[in-house]
């Protein structure tokens, strides 16, 4: 290999590393206390869905209130504080918590004083106020950088690919139960409280690994407990 093609590698390969996510500005109001794990958002509009998306809110304007939210998934041993007979690897113990229905996550957060985020919440804390398709706003199909997606990692891996406020794991660890019933415009009365939306996970099959872009809201039986299944909390100001 030439020096020249081994100097372009090494600057390339370099300026991958260092890529970091732009942050929005944000203005903790006086006397307002974040906890640490937790991140502050403003209120304000944001753009909500995508147009070619008619499970969505179509890519329009919508209006959020302040609120805090968990920084990072639920961890394992996060959990294992709440629920001690969850037994996890010592070599997982960051890993998000996997294996928990809608109420049991429900029920961790509000022992926490915190409750499970509105898709509204999840949403905005993903994507920032630009519209972006991802969080990370830099699309990466594949990164061949030790991350295959066939298994989750630790909840505070990857801040290459943190949200715009500074969330990690929302478009590629595990799927996170969110407060809203999956509904849709037309779907069937009977069907309308039936599943719960589940968001921020990654659309695979045996052989292929994608990102989930912000706004695609997927859904599961509210009773489901899966390998690929954690949340995160939120809490009103």
């Amino acid at each position: 290999m030439s020096r020249f093609i081994l100097s372009f590698l090494l600057i390339f390969l370099s300026s991958c590393d260092s890529y970091s996510v732009k942050q929005i500005p944000v203005v903790v109001p006086a006397g307002l206390v974040v906890p640490e794990e937790m991140v502050y958002i403003p209120a304000g509009e944001f753009i909500m869905g995508n147009a070619e998306e008619p499970r969505t809110l179509g890519g329009k304007r919508v209006m959020s209130s302040a609120y805090l939210i968990d920084r990072y998934e639920v961890s394992r041993e996060g959990y294992n504080k709440f629920h001690p007979e969850h037994s996890f690897s010592l070599k997982k113990a960051r890993w998000p918590v996997a294996f928990v229905m809608f109420a049991e996550a429900e029920a961790f957060c509000q022992n926490q004083g915190k409750r499970l985020p509105t898709e509204i919440e999840w949403e905005k804390a993903a994507r920032g106020t630009d519209g972006r398709k991802w969080p990370w706003k830099i699309y990466v199909a594949h990164p061949n950088n030790g991350f295959s997606g066939f298994m989750p990692e630790a909840v505070d891996k990857r801040p290459e690919w943190i949200s715009p406020y500074g969330i990690y794991g929302m478009g590629h660890n595990v799927w996170e139960w969110v407060a809203d019933d999956y509904t849709f415009d037309g779907q069937a009365e009977a069907d309308r409280t039936k599943f719960k939306v589940v968001r921020g996970g990654l659309l695979q099959t045996h052989l292929t690994i994608q990102f989930s872009p912000t706004w695609f809201r997927n859904w599961m039986d509210p009773k489901t407990k899966l390998n690929f299944m954690g949340f995160r909390c939120a809490k009103d100001i």
